[in-house]
């Protein structure tokens, strides 16, 4: 996530309070910081000026100036001077508002300033995907490029063997994704013995991506006098608690709502009726903004294809990059997308956490986020740094409700718009409820019921059964103690009794009304009395010809 710092030298400190906290020295600057609420924990972001108010190494002052970077954003301004301090943190801001620069900075300054020559890695930061930890590796060679720490990179998609080789020269700080650390550590590549920082980037992602045992194990691992930083673009997560109990007495900082931070961002939206529409809108939205860099969002891996596909038919520069692509081919696809080499890259939300490519232009979401965070994520691509962006959801009949929910949690509506002559055929619900949500058809009443307001109570299936048979003929219904068919139920005219029972062949005689039909028993001692034939019976009778089988070559 290597977001970069504003780049505008002119920038002014929000209150008159921080400017005199400028002026104060480092130890009492961060003592001002750590002014928090005694219930709460928490303090909200002041500005600083610039980075050459914060007490650095001479060797980062050197790089921030190599990259330009004078003005320190408001996260920056509030978490270096308490991380400078020791004191563990957990930073809630949107994305795009530097956190990287944040806890790259004191981590290498104490190296600087305390050098522990033939020691193990003292500082490792975990982050959800490769995109991430790649663009955290740049940052990090950017700022340290005047000294003599170095980094390793441990993520997936790249072979194990050569990051064994890499754990085994002990870099100082090391750069993972959950999943392939601990595979590191099983096996028994890694030595955390002498760490000293640990860091936490997006961990509201990497608990949404089921890495919350992975960070338990692995913190499990690192001494328990560390220093932990914590970055999060929320820290109302559900599961945001787990990973709270790995830090020690943090400091809590707040800055900028990341669902109310991104003001400099104009959000529209455009109805479609398919995905063909979309694919046109798609189009014709890039060119009427005359954008040079767009991500558009889809939902699938298919999906994410097929537009890709769709859209360079339409001799558009055009890349897609998804989970199941090859970690080389999505780098390539990134750097070409970054020099201006593709127009557009269509991704799934792979891309949607924290990826850095500068002066993005325009986001098309063409599908509505699963949520309101991943919505937030999505248009964070766009407007980065302080920028101006304009991101755009194409909304479906079957996405009305969805997109409204997110209108609603971000506490926004986005504005209509129409494009030219693909105007939509869909023009929306035609009743909505409060929430903007499409109102649905109401259920039928009753005159009785709809008089008194209340709905006409449901009939229980087994009871509709009872009343269905209840209303059957009588010669129809059987008896509940009656054994075979009704058929052989009747004798006489009168039902068996229980306990009674015939052979079928007897059923067709008829006994008198007043006289029992006869028992079991009573044919048991009929059978006993009667002889067996004869044999020479029985002998004439297997003389007899046998009929012809109805099925060739089968004996009868």
């Amino acid at each position: 996530m290597a977001d970069t710092p504003a780049e505008n030298p002119t920038e002014k400190p929000d209150s008159p309070e921080s400017v005199e906290v400028v002026t104060e020295s480092s130890d009492s600057l961060a003592a001002h910081l750590l002014e928090v609420d005694s219930d709460k924990h928490s303090r909200s972001a002041q500005s600083i000026g610039s980075f050459a108010d914060f007490a650095l190494h001479k060797q980062l002052h050197k790089a921030l100036e190599k990259m330009e970077f004078q003005a320190a954003t408001e996260v920056q301004s509030a978490a270096i001077p308490i991380a400078l301090s020791g004191k563990d943190i957990m930073v809630s801001a949107k994305t795009g508002s530097g956190k990287t620069a944040a806890f790259l900075l004191p981590m290498l300054n104490r190296m600087l300033a305390e050098d522990q020559p033939g020691t193990g890695t003292r500082g490792l930061i975990l982050l959800p995907t490769r995109e991430l930890a790649l663009q955290t590796q740049k940052m990090f060679e950017k700022l340290a490029r005047f000294c003599q720490i170095r980094c390793g990179l441990i993520i997936g998609g790249e072979a194990f063997k050569y990051q064994v080789a890499t754990l085994r020269k002990n870099p100082e700080v090391v750069i993972a994704t959950p999943g392939r650390l601990v595979d590191h550590i099983e096996k028994g590549s890694t030595d955390f013995n002498d760490l000293e920082f640990l860091v936490l980037d997006e961990a509201d992602r990497m608990l949404d991506m089921g890495f919350s045992e992975d960070m338990a194990l692995i913190a499990s691992r690192c001494p328990p006098n560390r220093q932990s930083l914590l970055f999060s673009a929320t820290l109302k997560h559900k599961g945001i608690d787990r990973v709270l109990e790995l830090l020690n007495d943090p400091v809590s900082i707040e800055v900028d709502s990341y669902k109310e931070g991104h003001s400099n961002i104009v959000q529209e939206m455009v109805l479609a009726d398919d995905d063909q529409h979309k694919e046109k809108l798609v189009a014709a939205l890039v060119k009427e903004e005359g954008a040079k860099k767009v991500f558009v969002f889809c939902r699938t891996r298919n999906q994410c294809e097929l537009v890709g596909q769709r859209l360079a038919q339409m001799d558009m520069k055009v890349g897609y990059i998804h989970g199941e692509i090859p970690q080389s081919d999505r780098k390539q696809v990134l750097n070409r997308f970054r020099d201006d080499k593709l127009q557009i890259l269509v991704a799934t939300d792979v891309a949607a956490r924290g990826l850095d490519v500068t002066d993005v232009d325009l986001v098309i979401n063409f599908t509505v986020a699963h949520s309101g965070d991943d919505h937030v994520h999505r248009v964070g691509r766009t407007g980065r740094a302080g920028k101006e962006g304009k991101a755009i959801t194409l909304v479906s009949a079957l996405e009305w409700n969805k997109n409204s929910s997110i209108e609603r949690y971000l506490k926004i509506r986005f504005e209509h718009r129409e494009v030219g002559s693909l105007k939509a055929k869909y023009s929306g619900p035609k009743k909505l409820k409060k929430s903007g949500k499409a109102a649905g058809p109401k259920r039928k009443r009753d005159d009785k019921n709809a008089k008194s307001g209340k709905a006409k109570p449901a009939v229980k299936k087994h009871q509709a059964r009872k009343n269905k048979a209840l209303t059957a003929p009588e010669e129809k219904k059987a008896s509940p103690h009656a054994y075979g068919s009704a058929k052989k139920m009747k004798v006489g005219g009168e039902p068996l009794k229980r306990g009674e029972s015939i052979k079928s062949g007897d059923a067709k005689k008829s006994y008198p009304k007043n006289k029992a039909a006869p028992t079991l028993n009573a044919y048991k001692s009929k059978a006993s009395s009667t002889k067996a034939p004869s044999s020479t019976a029985a002998q004439s009778k297997s003389s007899e010809p046998k009929p012809a089988s109805p099925w060739p070559g089968r004996k009868s």
